[in-house]
């Protein structure tokens, strides 16, 4: 089962140690580059010092870590980061954890949402078509942009519905751990 959750600031440092689990070419379509086990870390360290624009959805498949979105925003602007483990790919996790997210940002007055989509990523570029963001060429690469629609009675019951999913769940397990 597909779950979704927020982490909490003292939760980055698993946003680390899964990144750092992950193998060579996916941290290399995620972030461009290589990227080192010490430069995850002071990645991570700097989202932690500044919890107020950094946030991370991460997606669950039956309790392991399938796939994340670093969430990074300043002022009315907001940055999405998607990255799903190669063993869970085709499976709607990135496309779920898009569509909370676009949900959560507009619920919360953001209004321009772009992601970096390197040229070699096919599939992040089909994922920002299918949910609205127009990609704009630059030297290769592209940035894909979003004008965000302002939030609505639907967005804000949606996002609720996601969260009652969320802590139906939870009671669920709890049930379970008290049975055992």
């Amino acid at each position: 089962m597909l779950t979704t959750e927020f982490l909490l600031r003292n939760q980055y440092s698993k946003y680390g140690s899964w990144l750092k689990a992950q193998d060579p070419q996916t941290l290399h379509d995620y972030f461009g580059h290589s990227m080192g086990k010490k430069s995850i870390d002071n990645l991570v360290k700097k989202f932690a010092n500044d919890p107020k624009n950094n946030h991370f959805l991460v997606a669950k498949i039956d309790g392991k870590w399938a796939g994340t979105i670093h969430i990074a925003s300043s002022g009315t602007e907001i940055e999405f980061g998607v990255i799903v483990s190669p063993k869970y790919r085709k499976q709607g996790v990135a496309d779920t954890m898009m569509d909370e997210a676009i949900t959560w940002a507009r619920n919360r007055h953001y209004h321009y949402l772009f992601m970096h989509c390197i040229s070699w990523n096919r599939p992040i570029k089909r994922l920002c078509e299918k949910h609205g963001l127009v990609p704009r060429n630059m030297m290769g690469d592209s940035e894909a942009n979003l004008i965000l629609q302002p939030p609505t009675p639907v967005t804000f019951f949606k996002e609720q519905m996601t969260v009652g999913k969320r802590n139906w769940l939870a009671l669920i397990r709890l049930q379970r751990l008290n049975w055992s």
